[in-house]
């Protein structure tokens, strides 16, 4: 009886333990299906995804109106056939410049330089993007400039901008300011002692 009831209770453990170990197989984490971008906005349209989407950190710690502001991020062509980035807007800014050119255009096409220009509703840009490759927009390639700030943007401020694909259609994403850089920290006592 002894060794029936001795063996009835490894029995039971056994299946204890196997069931028990059982209940994390197969399971997903939270974090496995969150997507986190912590560098910037990100999105996706079609093949086209987008990530780290940043303006560049105001040097005084304020974008005044009328400066212009660098705009960076990664853009993956995850297709097999190239796309383009025709097109950026937000509210708050009225043109866009790629650095390497230089040119600056309205939503027509014409020049938007100076104060008479009206502001325009989408900006020209021409960034190719070939297919199954990653084209990093900005520093050290060529960012694009955001002109015609309209109002302060101070930084880890974000604002909505609209950026139109020749194919892949158009999508919104949010550009956060970067926040201010990390500053050197001096030790708070100098142990050092004068010989």
């Amino acid at each position: 009886m002894t060794r029936t009831r001795r063996a009835g209770t490894v029995a039971v453990l056994l299946l204890t333990s196997v069931a028990l170990s059982a209940c994390g197989a197969g399971q997903v984490t939270q974090t496995a299906t969150q997507d986190r971008d912590r560098t910037g906005g990100h999105g996706r349209i079609g093949d086209i995804t987008i990530r780290a989407v940043q303006l560049a950190y105001p040097a005084d710690g304020v974008h005044d109106p009328g400066d212009p502001v660098e705009l960076t991020m990664a853009i993956v062509n995850s297709g097999r056939v190239a796309d383009e980035l025709i097109g950026v807007t937000g509210d708050p800014f009225t043109g866009a410049t790629v650095s390497a050119t230089g040119t600056s255009a309205g939503a027509d096409g014409t020049p938007a330089d100076g104060p008479e220009a009206p502001p325009p509703e989408q900006s020209a840009v021409s960034i190719p993007l070939p297919a199954d490759e990653i084209v990093h927009v900005g520093a050290p390639d060529d960012p694009i400039l955001l002109t015609g700030l309209t109002e302060p943007l101070g930084s880890a401020h974000s604002v909505p901008l609209r950026l139109v694909f020749a194919r892949a259609g158009e999508l919104t994403v949010l550009a956060i300011t970067e926040p201010a850089p990390a500053r050197p920290r001096s030790p708070a006592f100098d142990f050092h002692v004068p010989e």
